[in-house]
């Protein structure tokens, strides 16, 4: 009886918690509030430094924008993943490009990208100019998600077709045809997720590009290429392949100018007013160390931009040596800049939620009053956006400016408190400049004037905490604290107590209140979210040097804090020494690639003799151990050949050729057969242990679950597997502690485990950041991209290391009770462990609310909050609470059986 209702309890408190945290995600992640419509012509504001004759009550005049476009026709060539360093740095591939920089053919900036650093969000700033929703990045990942399209948002594309007049293509990515669905007459969309291919995804796009440039009916052209991502994300942006690859992106660019600037000369020789085409090389968003992104840290979020065309005022460097582009690793511009700098080229409208200022290196063909419009312009369609996000910001009155401008000249902003009227007053001020100038007066403080207000109001609209559901996020909060209270009550009467009331003392160790009482106060720390390793490091060697200081098995115990001072160095994580010295740099390096795969074979050799000496110790079955085994040893061969394999520096001894050729020779085959013989290794051992004793079943899944794990992993990370076998078997026996006054100070040997399945997340490279999550083998035996497997995939890559820590804990319980003990610990376990996850869930939603204000809101708590859910969801629920019942409940009924 009890046991239903301690089902039933669990369920319905799993129920509660999942609709708080769906209550509470769609309050904190809605997308933002965008201004609807399309801007046109009429938007355009009248040019007030005209003169004084200038009617003072019209607001706006049907006139558009006075000056001439300078561009007919735009290219644009997105490399995705294109860092800086890739065009600029003196390792770079792509010589022509920079040819064309140095003798001042070209401009280039460092276009910083703001987080999250994917592509879906990163294509709609660089297309609307506006910060995009943090769901965006969530919703990058599914192919057939259409609710984030732009077809009703305005856009630099909608601007260019409908009042440019512009027929436009796009091949490449096709996240563009989810964002802008009917917006291409000509297409070739590739899918930008199976990251494994880095050949045929570039070939699809430079196919087109001779036949579709040399036509003469397209106005704009958008080129999307992937390769140069897709092998960052395989094997990091030191990779030998990504030095060829920045040579074939550098071959398009030369490809594509060449065809241009033939065409604009016979273009513009046939027809005066033609004008030439534009051509504008960029990346979406750049890379880590590793090769991922997602995040804000420097490397992520320097990408490109290249101008290319006649007209570009470039300038050429004298000095053409090594270092004569490094300055423009420095000079950053916005990435949203991109929209009102080619609307004010092109001639077409502003769209009406852009934040992004123009860059003004490219507006000196313009004359000054020419140009001092173009900025009212920008700053007018920007100020429409502060009215609509702030109350304070009222209609500017200008009649009044017209009438009075020194007035509003000289009008000090800075003592003003309400952000929207300090920019109020910033935009009048430069109004006002604008009307005193004159054809004789230095424009440049009118234009300084401009720009001041529009990087005071891109900055502020850009952090801007707009599009809340506190109503929402509130309701997810109460029903998060109802079930840390009901998880409470499962452990205090259901499982482990909690409190011992008539003794009035803990039931608890120490430690355990130590450990939770200061996480959830580290979340409070926008550093600690960051630096989160740091702290499950620390807890590990805290616990251990308790267990040392208490209890008898000292020796163990000093060699487990060995061991795990060395998984600690393996992998430097989080944001502030994630670059920093670590054994993954020193066995990536060429040179010592032979030592990646010595550690790999010993692992594996490793894995397969302790389940060989498991076996034989405990098996009676000999056909079903032979069976076991060598499912096994097959699974970790194929294994090691799909690594060797996707590797550069792969396996080429002799005795491994001829072991090879007797595998599937297509990496997918082998991957596929790795998930076929995990799953008869799953079948094998039930088969067995009905005749073996159930406590072995434990033990067989740890050795089992291996090859799938090392699948999904870096080859450089197997030896940390084998460093987890170590610690994991230096635990048995149990020692008691020395006294019985030291209980409460001793640690158990779960809440340890509990601990290294936290820290095996971050010692395997994972951080807080989206950056860190591996697409790398994702698409292991994946013949195209399927979102539901990617998915699962990811997860069981990037969490490996608690689930092998998880399944370690189970096979110590299992090893240690049997029967209806066991059924009784499993469920104290759960309950404590939902206990952790919901007061968690819940201090990390709490914090959530509390900072979205904060300038870190998206680039450090929101993607903490994802990882929490898939913490709570995924882990704890799916693969803990799910899998680990299923797993126990497999293991009584084979000993009833027997």
């Amino acid at each position: 009886m009890m046991r239903w209702v301690y089902a039933s309890a669990l369920s319905v408190l799993l129920v509660v918690e999942l609709v708080g945290l769906g209550l509470f995600a769609k309050g904190f992640f809605p997308y933002k509030k965008s201004i609807p419509g399309f801007a046109g012509r009429e938007d355009q504001p009248m040019d007030i430094g005209r003169g004084l004759n200038a009617p003072a009550t019209a607001q706006h005049v049907n006139s558009g924008v006075s000056a001439e476009p300078q561009y007919d026709r735009l290219v644009l060539m997105v490399v995705d993943a294109l860092r800086n360093d890739f065009v600029f740095g003196n390792e770079s591939g792509m010589a022509y490009t920079q040819n064309l920089l140095r003798s001042g053919a070209a401009l280039g900036f460092t276009a910083k990208a703001q987080a999250p650093t994917v592509t879906m969000p990163r294509i709609k700033a660089l297309m609307t100019g506006t910060v995009p929703s943090f769901l965006d990045a969530v919703l990058n990942i599914a192919e057939s998600d259409t609710s984030s399209s732009l077809k009703h948002q305005d856009n630099l594309l909608w601007q260019l077709k409908t009042h440019g007049g512009k027929e436009i293509n796009m091949f490449g990515d096709d996240t563009w045809l989810r964002l802008f669905p009917d917006m291409f007459t000509r297409t070739d969309g590739t899918s930008s997720f199976y990251v494994a291919d880095t050949v045929e995804v570039d070939t699809n796009v430079t196919r087109h590009v001779r036949p579709e440039l040399e036509r003469d009916d397209w106005g704009v052209v958008v080129l999307h290429y992937l390769g140069l991502d897709h092998i960052g994300h395989l094997a990091g942006p030191k990779s030998p392949l990504m030095r060829p690859k920045q040579r074939e992106m550098d071959d398009i660019v030369r490809t594509v100018h060449e065809i241009v600037a033939d065409q604009d000369r016979k273009r513009m020789a046939a027809d005066a007013q033609a004008k030439p085409t534009l051509v504008v090389l960029l990346g979406d968003h750049a890379m880590n160390e590793i090769g991922n992104h997602g995040g804000n840290s420097q490397l992520e979020t320097s990408t490109v931009f290249v101008f290319i065309g006649s007209g570009i005022a470039g300038q050429p460097m004298a000095d053409h040596g090594r270092n004569a582009l490094s300055k423009l690793l420095a000079s950053n511009v916005q990435q949203s800049s991109l929209v009102s700098t080619l609307a004010l080229l092109f001639g077409v409208p502003i769209p009406k939620n852009n934040l992004g200022l123009p860059l003004p290196e490219l507006l000196g063909g313009y004359s000054d009053r020419e140009r001092l419009h173009m900025l009212q312009t920008v700053s007018a369609q920007i100020y429409g956006v502060v009215r609509a996000n702030e109350n304070s910001a009222v209609a500017v009155d200008l009649q009044q400016i017209i009438a009075n401008p020194a007035v509003y000249a000289k009008a000090d902003c800075s003592h003003i408190d309400t952000a929207g009227s300090q920019m109020q007053c910033k935009y009048e001020a430069a109004l006002a400049m604008h009307r005193q100038a004159s054809s004789n007066t230095d424009v440049s403080n009118v234009e300084r004037a401009y720009y001041e207000f529009m990087e005071l109001a891109s900055t502020h609209l850009s952090r801007a905490s707009s599009g809340y559901n506190l109503q929402l996020m509130t309701m997810g909060l109460v029903l998060m604290a109802a079930t840390v209270l009901g998880f409470a009550v499962l452990c205090q009467f259901g499982g482990t107590s909690l409190i011992h009331f008539k003794s009035r003392r803990l039931a608890v160790s120490l430690p355990a209140v130590g450990m939770w009482a200061t996480y959830l106060l580290s979340t409070l720390s926008s550093s600690l979210i960051e630096e989160e390793h740091q702290f499950w490091y620390f807890w590990v060697q805290t616990l251990l040097a308790l267990r040392l200081a208490t209890n008898g098995g000292r020796y163990r115990t000093l060699a487990q804090m060995a061991a795990f001072r060395v998984v600690r160095a393996w992998n430097q994580t989080g944001q502030f020494w994630a670059g920093e010295p670590d054994v993954r740099q020193y066995l990536n390096a060429p040179e010592n690639a032979w030592l990646v795969w010595v550690l790999a074979v010993v692992t594996l050799g490793a894995i397969n003799a302790a389940a060989w000496a498991l076996h034989r110790r405990y098996w009676r079955s000999v056909l079903w151990s032979r069976a076991f085994r060598g499912l096994l040893a097959y699974a970790s061969v194929c294994v090691l050949a799909y690594h060797s394999d996707r590797s550069h520096e792969g396996l080429t001894l002799g005795v491994w050729k001829m072991v090879r050729a007797c595998l599937p020779s297509d990496s997918a085959r082998l991957a596929q057969s790795v998930y076929f013989a995990t799953a008869l290794l799953a079948a094998t051992s039930c088969a067995g242990l009905r005749r073996a004793g159930a406590y072995v079943a434990p033990l067989d899944a740890l050795t089992g679950v291996m090859p799938l794990l090392l699948l999904l992993s870096r080859p450089h990370n197997f030896a940390v597997f084998g460093l987890f076998f170590v610690i994991c078997a230096l635990f048995f026996p149990e020692v008691p502690a020395n006294s019985q006054s030291r209980e409460l100070l001793l640690p158990s040997r779960v809440l340890v485990i509990f601990a290294l399945a936290h820290a095996s997340f971050f010692a395997l490279g994972n951080s807080n950041s989206l950056a860190s999550i591996d697409l790398s083998n994702a698409y292991a035996g994946v013949s195209r991209y399927n979102e539901a497997l990617v998915g699962v995939l990811v997860f069981i890559g990037s969490w490996a290391g608690p689930l092998w820590w998880a399944m370690a804990g189970l096979a110590l319980v299992a090893l240690e009770t049997e029967g209806v003990r066991l059924q009784l610990q499993v469920r104290a376990l759960l309950a404590a462990a939902h206990l952790w996850q919901a007061s968690t869930l819940l201090a990390i939603s709490w914090v959530a609310t509390m900072m979205r204000t904060h300038l870190f809101v998206w680039s450090v708590f929101s993607p903490r909050y994802l990882y929490q859910i898939a913490w709570s969801v995924g882990f704890y629920l799916a693969c803990g609470t799910v899998g680990g019942l299923m797993w126990v409940a497999a293991i009584v009924y084979i000993a009833h059986q027997r």
